[in-house]
């Protein structure tokens, strides 16, 4: 670092934003500039048979949240992201733990295997589950088989089968943070706690959850983040029967060419998952010591 501030002649404290500058402008240029002129789009008013015309408005948003259909999608998009994060958590936090502690080779192998669905594409594995999930697929035939139910159970073109389906696509996400968070836990803490006559349920509960609680939050604002802007799981699994907000803006955009209230229904939701970030931060910033 010394020699890089010698060489470019930046003085002291500059040279972290000089190497941070390249990734700025590039998200400056291609994300933060579309926003702005996506935001400017959904001010506008859209006529069929015109296009979008030179009028500012905020009747897009006033049509968005004055309707109760559209309201409903937005209430049933964050209820998809909390069953699919608490569905993640859940399954992900043992799975964690053990790759936390193993060593070596073995996690080496378990690591990949973790891996190695991020590495085939988000609609072969929806193919995939729509085979699993069908009333003739896998998992009823097996329940049927061996004598669970009577008739398949309907998981195709429901929120169940949706939520299952992505928990399995994101659920290397949450192990991912969960693993960086348990893996900067000092095993001494537990040596400690058990010498103090702890056993392991309380280990658990003292010095296992409360240290593990930023993975946690960031584990949880990733699959949250990533479960209610899904587009092709939802839209393979839950058909168009069921409504979310990427497929209604999808549908809003390029079915209805009507970029302005599909922009509109865009920041609506951006500005809700804002919102529960800050409240999400701010509930767990007592607990983690400010």
């Amino acid at each position: 670092m010394g020699e890089l501030k010698a060489r470019s002649g930046a003085p002291e404290g500059a040279v972290p934003y000089l190497l941070l500058s390249p990734n700025v402008l590039w998200l400056a240029m291609f994300m933060a500039g579309a926003i702005v002129m996506l935001a400017g789009i959904s001010l506008q008013v859209y006529e069929a048979g015109k296009g979008i015309l030179d009028e500012w408005t905020i009747q897009n948003y006033v049509q968005f949240l004055s309707d109760p259909f559209y309201r409903d999608v937005l209430w049933r998009t964050l209820a998809l992201g909390a069953w699919t994060t608490a569905g993640c958590l859940i399954l992900g936090f043992p799975l964690a733990l053990l790759l936390s502690r193993l060593r070596g080779m073995r996690r080496s192998v378990l690591y990949f295997v973790l891996l190695l669905p991020l590495l085939t594409s988000a609609v072969v594995r929806t193919f995939g589950w729509m085979i699993l999930l069908g009333n003739n697929g896998f998992i009823n035939k097996s329940l049927i088989g061996l004598g669970i139910v009577d008739e398949p159970i309907r998981m195709m073109y429901t929120m169940t089968g949706i939520v299952i389906a992505l928990v399995e696509v994101l659920l290397p996400f949450m192990v991912l943070a969960l693993d960086a968070a348990l893996l900067n836990i000092d095993p001494h803490l537990y040596e400690a706690a058990q010498n103090l006559g702890a056993r392991r349920a309380r280990v658990f509960a003292k010095v296992t959850l409360p240290l593990a609680l930023p993975g946690i939050v960031s584990g949880s604002v990733l699959v949250f983040t990533l479960a209610v802007s899904a587009f092709v799981t939802p839209s393979l699994i839950g058909g168009p029967r069921i409504k979310l907000m990427s497929t209604l803006i999808y549908q809003q955009s390029m079915g209805l060419l009507n970029w302005p209230f599909g922009g509109a229904i865009a920041f609506v939701m951006l500005f809700t998952i804002f919102a529960l970030f800050v409240l999400t931060f701010r509930l767990t910033a007592r607990p983690r010591g400010g």
